[in-house]
């Protein structure tokens, strides 16, 4: 099989026990694997194992945005855009998303976990589920509004459940209040480097210029010894996971299921950590609260998107990567707290669940 191979949606109507999870889901197949088979369901007992490859090849085929987006291409950082209006145009552009079909073809949304199938049909062994899964709750600090916000608003909740949080912070568009960061890690959190300073360029720039940034972001926030990476907007390439890996112990920049945001048709089609390279790869399993709320969905229906998906992953044997921003238009209002704090308290209270970091699912990755 190929990066570029054909695939086909088909729905599994009976599987091994290795892919037993899997029996009712929709996943994406390569044509080759399917063995003439036309139907639009499919047993896989009456297949032949794909290839061990089939799985990597699949994680890697839409796991990069190597096209620079009109954020990346403007000649000045988009970041001087007001926030509102920032939000207003997303909006706008969520809406006009109407047709799932063009920009969910591969990964599906909202979940799509067809190479974790293929990894687990290939190795013909029932999966090593980790049961429970772990949860690992993570905030994307893009403002001084956020850091503020974060530690006020969200903190006393996720202690409240006995849950720490990794923060992934700004480090060069913003003067930082080290007083805040300081106050974050001494409650017993993490800190991560969220970019350089989210002009969306750092992917895209030349490799000089690439390490720079990396080397500058890292520094910036030295004194809180960050083990991990995410990109802004989730815009990643192969060249930058790879430059990162001398600097950080994982990188968590590929959704599971990017839907539309920051390019149609992106993501990974997997809930579990991978290797790309020497790089350890977290995925973010969960839809982000920025890219849901601009598809329209209200509060209440995130609430229940978040929880339905994450007792999907748990079964399949992955991790629970939730992402949420903490200014007021994103997660940080009132609804949307009230939707963050009904996601803690079902995963508290539930024994699918526990809680974990990303730090500690990379120690234990091999």
């Amino acid at each position: 099989m190929t990066p570029a191979s054909e695939l086909c949606r088909v729905r599994i109507d009976a599987a091994p026990p290795s892919v037993e999870w899997a029996a009712g889901r929709e996943v994406a197949v390569p044509r080759e694997l399917l063995g003439g088979v036309t139907s639009n369901t499919v047993d896989l007992r009456t297949l032949p194992q794909p290839p061990m490859r089939a799985a990597a090849d699949l994680r890697l085929r839409a796991a990069f945005t190597d096209t620079p987006p009109l954020s990346s291409r403007l000649p000045f950082s988009y970041q001087r855009v007001p926030a509102r209006l920032r939000s207003l145009i997303a909006r706008r552009m969520g809406r006009m998303h109407d047709r799932e079909g063009e920009w969910a073809q591969f990964p599906g949304w909202p979940l799509d976990l067809s190479a974790d199938m293929l990894a687990d049909w290939a190795l013909d062994v029932p999966s090593s589920a980790r049961q429970p899964a772990p949860v690992l709750l993570t905030h994307d600090i893009d403002s001084p509004e956020g850091l503020r916000n974060l530690v006020d608003r969200f903190l006393p909740l996720v202690e409240a459940h006995g849950a720490s949080i990794t923060a992934y912070v700004v480090p060069c568009a913003w003067p930082l209040d080290h007083g805040l960061l300081r106050e974050v890690a001494a409650r017993g959190h993490a800190v991560g480097v969220h970019g350089y300073d989210h002009a969306n360029r750092t992917p895209f720039a030349g490799e000089t210029e690439r390490r720079r940034r990396i080397a500058a972001g890292r520094e910036a926030l030295a004194a809180y010894g960050p083990q991990g990476y995410r990109a802004p907007s989730l815009l990643r390439t192969a060249r930058l996971l790879a430059d990162l890996a001398p600097h950080y112990r994982y990188d968590s920049s590929i959704p599971t299921a990017g839907g539309p945001f920051p390019v149609p048709n992106n993501g990974c089609a997997s809930a579990r950590p991978f290797r790309v390279g020497a790089m350890l790869e977290l995925p973010v399993t969960l839809p982000r609260d920025g890219s849901l709320l601009y598809l329209g969905y209200s509060p209440v229906q995130i609430l229940g998107l978040w929880t339905s998906l994450a007792a999907d992953i748990a079964a399949s044997g992955g991790i629970v990567v939730l992402l949420t921003h903490c200014e007021e238009r994103f997660s940080g209002s009132s609804a949307m707290l009230g939707t963050f704090s009904g996601f803690l308290e079902a995963v508290a209270r539930s024994r699918l669940f526990t809680w974990s970091t990303p730090a500690q699912v990379a120690r234990d990755a091999p």
